[in-house]
């Protein structure tokens, strides 16, 4: 039964350090013991130092030592080495044949060779041979030389010390191969652990180069707000914040002007369990200035508690100032038009109104042209409701039932000739905090575009319910509908879907951006619902009675 290449971990150990240590090591044990026997021995046997036997076994026991730390053994073959431990039966046989009458027992010292021998690379046989005859060399030493039958008692007890040594060769053959098969574990999980953590090095090396290579500003934290992970953009970002050292003294709302409380920063908000995308802050001082769109979520464990949060910052900067210049373009070349077109229009009822009337053919030409310049004054009033930061409203208690049924009778004559029936389901009064005017330009809004896109025959319906704490509107129609991206992208200045391009039906885009723009003026908010081919919903949201957001109460202000 080979032991094979591998040994225990304390042979393993041995093997670790010079072949001389450890032949060190292994025979002081044994050598102490010989001298501390051999100084208290002759108190039971005076002569026992002088005699020859007992003198060449302790003599070879030093000699033994001597050898261990004197020859060479690192520049030798390993298995020389064990010549020590086969050396150290003969010893012990000699020392036990000289004390046979006062230490018996002195084969015991046995175990140590063995153990030796044992935890050696010996294969496992052959130490076990070793040890066998070893053994047996200490026991029938003292009965070489002659053979009398009445001492085979004497002859059968001399094979009991090697079978003992032999036992204890076999528990420690087992112990070391369990001590090995242990070790063989450990190593075979340190190397998992070395190539998991190499693994994961790498991990983090490829996703900080990632992170490093986008222009998206990236933070992530814990619970206490402490950064965990952050990317090259995000360090330029901080700079930009920071003031003498000191983290976002230079944070600002979308005004530029207003630092934000913490409390409202994205970081601390999403720590708050707050989700949101798309919000704009302003971070520098001065000509540094940026506009960071911001997005953020919060990170929750399996039972839902917030353990972190990720903070993801885009630089848009340009895209903010080019809407603004864009904005500016058209407020100003909107005033440009509205002077002249009011003029026109001024002169144009002049003439109509004339004590000579126009023949009736120049009179109609007229009026085309008077219809015309009406149409482009509304286009130039609503680009410079768009241009507009925001929508101004004078809200007072109103019924808003009455401005739904006010907004269907004006609108019924225009369905009607497009071939559309047009209907109210409004049975109770509905009192709410609005701007009447404001709300009968988002219903003439409304139901002009689902007008407008119901086939003949087509059917619109107006709705209103209330809630405790809202009026929900709602204005539908069977008409040529939307795609899901079309209906989220309806509210945006200038946007007409494809059908309707195609279709060729006149429109700016800007009618449902003037729309959202006084909804959100009244606290309330609007969406889309809509199937391409079976028509559309919107729904406007509005607060009941006094119940009223922040941005009424700030569009309040404004019209003081």
């Amino acid at each position: 039964m080979a032991r094979g290449p591998s040994v225990s971990w304390l042979s393993a150990a041995a093997e670790r350090m010079s072949i001389g240590r450890a032949g060190i090591l292994c025979q002081v044990p044994l050598t102490l013991i010989v001298v501390v026997l051999s100084v208290t021995a002759p108190v039971l046997r005076p002569g026992l130092m002088s005699d020859p036997t007992y003198e060449v076994g302790f003599s070879l026991i030093l000699v033994l030592l001597a050898l261990c730390v004197v020859v060479p053994w690192d520049e030798l073959p390993r298995a020389t080495v064990l010549a020590i431990p086969l050396l150290d039966f003969v010893a012990i046989a000699l020392l036990r044949t000289g004390a046979m009458d006062i230490q018996p027992a002195l084969g015991v010292l046995a175990a140590f060779p063995v153990l030796w021998l044992m935890l050696s690379p010996l294969p496992t046989w052959v130490a076990l041979l070793c040890t066998g005859a070893g053994s047996l060399i200490i026991t029938a030493w003292p009965l070489l030389g002659s053979f009398e039958p009445s001492r085979l008692t004497s002859y059968a007890g001399a094979l009991l010390l090697p079978v003992l040594m032999l036992c204890i060769g076999v528990v420690i053959h087992f112990l070391s191969a369990d001590a090995q098969a242990r070790e063989a574990e450990i190593e075979r999980k340190d190397r998992e652990l070395k190539d998991l953590l190499t693994a994961a090095i790498d991990r983090e090396r490829v996703l900080t180069a990632i992170l490093n290579t986008v222009d998206v500003g990236l933070t992530a934290v814990d619970a206490h707000g402490t950064t965990t992970l952050t990317n090259r953009q995000q360090e330029l970002f901080n700079r930009l914040a920071a003031d003498d050292g000191d983290r976002d003294t230079h944070v600002y709302g979308q005004d530029r002007v207003t630092l934000l409380p913490p409390d409202r920063r994205p970081v601390h908000r999403a720590l708050a369990g707050e989700t949101f995308t798309d919000e704009l802050i302003w971070v520098g001082g001065g000509d540094a200035q940026r506009a960071l769109s911001t997005a953020a979520r919060p990170i929750k464990n399996a039972d839902g508690g917030i353990t972190g949060a990720l903070v993801a910052c885009s630089d848009v900067t340009e895209l903010v100032e080019a809407v603004a210049a864009k904005d500016t373009f058209i407020s100003n070349i909107s005033h440009e038009f509205h002077a002249p077109l009011t003029s026109v229009l001024g002169y144009l009822e002049l003439v109509l109104e004339d004590d000579h009337p126009l023949p009736a053919h120049l009179a109609g030409y007229v009026d085309v042209a008077g219809r015309n310049a009406e149409r482009v004054l509304h286009l130039v009033a609503d680009l410079l409701s768009t241009a507009g930061d925001r929508v101004r409203v004078h809200p007072r208690p109103v019924d808003l039932a009455a401005v739904i049924e006010m907004s269907v009778r004006s609108n019924r004559l225009r369905a009607q000739k497009n071939g559309v029936r047009l209907r109210a389901d409004v049975h109770t009064p509905l009192w709410t905090l609005i701007d009447p005017l404001r709300i009968s330009q988002v219903l003439d809004n409304l139901l002009s575009n689902a007008i407008k896109y119901s086939p003949m025959g087509g059917l619109v319906i107006v709705r209103a319910e209330e809630t405790e704490s809202e009026i929900n509107l709602h204005v539908d129609d069977r008409g040529m509908g939307m795609t899901e991206q079309e209906a989220r992208q309806v509210f945006s200045r200038f946007y007409r879907t494809p059908a309707a391009r195609r279709a060729d039906i006149d429109g700016a885009g800007l009618g449902l951006a003037i729309t959202k723009s006084i909804v959100e003026s009244h606290g309330g908010s609007i969406h889309c619902i809509s199937s391409p081919g079976k028509g559309s919903r919107f729904t406007v949201t509005l607060p009941v009675n006094g119940d009223v957001s922040r941005s009424l109460h700030d569009s309040l202000e404004d019209s003081v």
